[in-house]
């Protein structure tokens, strides 16, 4: 009788152990292999979706274009500016053309900032594209040099 005591207290200890090791031994693993999932998730939703590769390609095309757009819309306000005598007229250009050149400075930093995610977004820019867009620059180019 108390052999079958023992062996019963034996075996449910061993299957608490048992229980607690697939509980936490999958826990464990999940944490050991987290890189490696990661990784594998990171290029099925970037390399392998062909609409994520395609986006990121024309969004680089669509970036630089509004940037050129926005400097086309700069030029015209200061030549309107150099044009008018009214003064209303002329602090609402002056007023204008600082908000577009503020936009224009953030859509380079949004390209560029794009352009750095070697392992996502930038991965899919265009090669005649420039690498990084220069805010210093009056006019952008959107070919590669």
């Amino acid at each position: 009788m108390r052999n079958k005591i023992v062996v019963a207290i034996l075996s449910l200890i061993g299957s608490i152990v048992i229980l607690l090791a697939i509980i936490y031994g999958g826990g464990l693993l999940q944490r050991m292999t987290a890189d490696f999932r990661g990784e594998t998730s990171q290029i099925e939703q970037t390399e392998a979706d062909s609409d994520y590769r395609i986006s990121a390609y024309d969004q680089f095309y669509d970036k630089c274009a509004s940037v050129q757009s926005i400097e086309s819309k700069i030029r015209n306000l200061e030549e309107e500016l150099e044009n008018t005598d009214d003064k209303q007229r002329q602090s609402i250009l002056k007023t204008s053309v600082t908000a577009s050149k503020n936009k224009r400075a953030e859509m380079i930093q949004s390209y560029n900032a794009d352009a750095r995610k070697e392992d996502t977004r930038g991965k899919f820019k265009a090669s005649d594209l420039p690498y990084e867009l220069n805010e210093n620059e009056e006019e952008t180019i959107c070919q590669a040099n």
